[in-house]
């Protein structure tokens, strides 16, 4: 495994994504990426599976100093009355006495942003976390947060071998933070995308490990992909014993001018590429 390390904290670079895993399917995956060797779980409010993440990391014998988790707060309880609260929640969800990395989920055009920042800052000031950072924040919006002089640590957007994130990836760097890439084998498109084949085969690997690889390879990225299919969960483990020659990586980074994006809610920030 490979690390970041910020403010005295080691970040698995590569972390095991939650999002629609719920239930008593979701405990036996998230034991399942345990026994694999993910140590980084990424979860937030709205998935609603905050408490099968608290049972499982709270029954493990793996010593909590090695786990990070991450949890975001929704975007309806980002004004100063519901933050915390919520925060708390979570923590008492999670069954923890602290987050790793706590995220502000999305944007909300409708709370004044220094507010929401403020409220994060506030949390981790009292011990909710280690950490802060945003998600889903465009270039915009990052100025506007270097402006209220709150420092973060990490912004957590989409980024796969399809989408070209290198501006926002750029200024997350500037500002000292670290990227984590949700959607990082693109929901599974990358499995039929020939070029990723054929450096595949050259590897003995599959095309969605040259595409984690190709993120991981990155400074200060992080990657989460998430799978429900136990082979699936182990294949994306195993990247850390191959590397990207410089022309495949080059023939990878053609693939981003598709531009395909395939999280936009229709509360979601205008998109550098559109600007």
């Amino acid at each position: 495994m490979d690390y970041i390390k910020r403010e005295g904290q080691w970040i698995p670079k590569l972390g095991f994504g939650t999002f629609n895993l719920t239930g008593r399917q979701a405990l036996g995956i998230l034991e399942f990426a345990l026994d694999v060797g993910y140590r980084h779980f990424d979860t937030a409010q709205m998935y609603e599976n905050e408490d099968e993440i608290g049972k499982v990391i709270g029954n493990t014998s793996i010593p909590r100093e090695r786990l990070f988790v991450t949890t975001k707060v929704w975007h309806t309880n980002l004004a100063k009355d519901r933050f915390l609260p919520s925060v708390e929640e979570s923590l008492r969800h999670l069954k923890q006495d602290y987050i790793d990395l706590l995220l502000i989920h999305w944007p909300n055009a409708d709370i004044p942003l220094e507010e929401s920042l403020q409220q994060l800052a506030e949390a981790r000031e009292k011990g909710y976390c280690k950490l802060i950072g945003v998600s889903n924040f465009n270039i915009d919006l990052l100025e506007q947060v270097e402006k209220t002089g709150i420092k973060i640590h990490c912004n957590q957007f989409e980024n796969h071998v399809f989408i070209d994130q290198s501006k926002l990836l750029n200024k997350t760097r500037d500002m000292g933070c670290f990227a984590t890439a949700y959607c990082p084998i693109a929901k599974g498109q990358v499995v039929d995308e020939p070029i990723l084949q054929q450096i595949a085969r050259k590897h003995k690997v599959t095309a969605a490990q040259v595409a984690l690889r190709w993120l991981i390879e990155q400074e200060d990225v992080v990657a989460i992909p998430k799978s429900s299919q136990l082979i699936r969960i182990k294949q994306n483990f195993d990247v850390f014993n191959f590397h990207l020659e410089e022309d495949e990586i080059k023939q990878i980074q053609k693939l981003r001018n598709r531009n395909l994006r395939l999280i936009d809610p229709t509360f979601a920030p205008v998109w550098d590429q559109k600007q």
